[in-house]
């Protein structure tokens, strides 16, 4: 796993979860314009959580 520091989606309407996982596609098909620093009060990502 490679760690990285914890992001988000602030797009609406997109999943209430924060990734912290490089590998994860859900995180990284997140737009550029949407990527928010932090967990934002946010469960951790459950592919993120199967790749830790």
């Amino acid at each position: 796993m490679a760690k990285v520091p914890p992001f988000h989606s602030n797009k609406p309407n997109a999943k209430n979860v924060y990734h912290d996982n490089d590998k994860c596609t859900e995180g990284n098909n997140i737009e550029r314009q949407y990527l928010a620093p932090g967990t934002g009060g946010r469960p951790r990502c459950e592919h993120c959580n199967r790749l830790a």
